[in-house]
């Protein structure tokens, strides 16, 4: 980073709370968290904009540093606000003043956002062990939710499976089967099934978003058939050979309609991306970003959990064989957490295993 870069501001919109942080470069040319704030997330009725929540919880940042700032720092309120919305010196190309002991803004303001309860998903394949797997791999590591997995061979009948879709209304779906240059009739047969289905989107009035990572063979084929009522992406196979995946292209295409189709209907998105110095994340993708340069930079094998308020998260970072290449995983439990998803908690672990921690009895009921 530039020498210049003394202030960095970060927000996280989870389902919950919307968390802020602030880092600073110490007297020892050090960067190091300084302070922390947080408040309820503001999504929903009555106030339906994702920025409320964020200027609440960098309000509180503001105060701490008012009341406290440790040995090494600048002391003084650090005023990150203005005009009622973060005041970004990349985006006012203004220099930090130091006036009436307060610190006026911070170099950088970056955001993640798992706000509206995250990336919701459906792969289909063709082979349920094989080409449906390697597209789940695909979808948890770009940090969706899994809803359900289509396959040829799932033991399911047409009409299950157009009547699964219409009920699930996923963000997006990933398709995928068949190694380059193989069969395509298995790949238009799932086409055909996802096109009478006609799913709507979760958000929004727009078209359905279908990505399509299959055999290179099929797919002037598949999108015809999908047609024009829904938007096929192409990508490369995620499987192009029986014994390779390939699974960075169908991530990243999952990342950007990510963006487009579900985080920018959030109530408010538009003025925090505007805010925002860099791209606003999902967080489950910067997360696992994180975890990966954080292995690869040390050398080590990393595991992480993520306990949200709607979902939980795993992540893993790996050396797959000694001097090898780090493969990086995540899965995730969509229905287990700690505000949104706790009655399901209590409904997995039963009531008896919860209550043996309380310091006091409480009643079933």
């Amino acid at each position: 980073m530039s020498k210049d870069i003394r202030r960095i501001v970060a927000t996280d919109c989870g389902s919950t709370t919307t968390k802020a942080i602030l880092i600073e470069k110490n007297n020892a040319g050090e960067y190091r968290l300084v302070a922390r704030g947080e408040a309820p997330t503001t999504v929903e009725r009555p106030f339906e904009d994702v920025t409320i929540g964020v200027l609440n919880a960098i309000t509180e940042l503001e105060e701490i540093t008012e009341q406290t700032v440790p040995e090494g720092y600048e002391k003084g309120r650090r005023k990150l606000l203005k005009d009622n919305k973060v005041h970004s010196l990349t985006k006012e190309d203004k220099p930090i003043a130091a006036s009436s002991g307060t610190l006026d803004g911070s170099e950088y303001y970056v955001s993640t956002s798992s706000a509206g309860g995250g990336l919701q998903m459906m792969v289909a394949g063709v082979v349920k062990a094989m080409s449906a797997e390697s597209a789940e791999r695909a979808a948890l590591g770009a940090g969706a939710i899994l809803m359900d997995t289509l396959a040829v061979d799932d033991g399911r009948k047409e009409f299950q499976k157009v009547e699964r879709l219409r009920q699930l209304r996923p963000d997006i779906i990933l398709m995928s089967g068949g190694t380059d240059g193989g069969n395509v009739d298995r790949l238009v047969e799932m086409a055909e099934v996802i096109r009478r289905a006609d799913p709507k989107p979760r958000f929004g009035d727009m078209k359905l978003p279908v990505i399509f990572a299959g055999n290179t063979a099929a797919q002037d084929k598949v999108k015809t058939v999908l047609g024009e009522t829904i938007e096929t992406k192409i990508v490369d196979n995620l499987r192009p050979t029986l014994d390779s995946e390939n699974l960075g292209p169908a991530r990243e295409e999952i990342h950007e309609m990510f963006l487009e189709h579900v985080m920018q209907q959030a109530p408010g998105y538009s003025k925090l991306l505007d805010w925002a110095s860099f791209e606003v994340m999902a967080t489950p993708n910067a997360v696992g970003k994180l975890l990966k340069e954080y292995a690869v930079q040390e050398g080590i094998n990393v595991l992480g959990v993520d306990i949200g308020g709607a979902t939980t998260d795993v992540f893993s970072v790996f050396e797959a064989e000694p001097g090898g290449e780090r493969i990086y995983n995540r899965t995730v439990s969509a229905n287990l957490g700690m505000s949104y998803s706790i009655c399901n908690v209590l409904k997995a672990d039963g009531f008896e295993n919860i209550a043996r921690w309380l310091p006091f009895e409480i009643d079933p009921a």
